[in-house]
């Protein structure tokens, strides 16, 4: 199980994260669209055109992409 403190970490060192709710629901996570609230424990996603709430402790798995480089 996330805890908050270590999605934030993540969000910071590789900038973009994305996670997958125990119902199955895909985000992404950038940091220029995230809040991470330690009092309520959640995790505020603003989107374009919704903004979503999610409980670390909802969350399966977390992945991130690694861009090649390009000599």
């Amino acid at each position: 199980m996330l805890k908050l403190e270590q999605l934030q970490q993540l969000v910071e060192e590789k900038g973009e994260v994305m996670v997958m709710s125990d119902t199955g629901e895909k985000f992404e996570l950038h940091k220029h669209n995230v809040k991470f609230d330690r009092s309520s424990d959640l995790v505020e996603i603003d989107g374009d055109a919704k903004k979503f709430w999610l409980l670390p402790s909802k969350i399966s798995y977390c992945w991130t992409h690694n861009k090649a480089k390009e000599e």
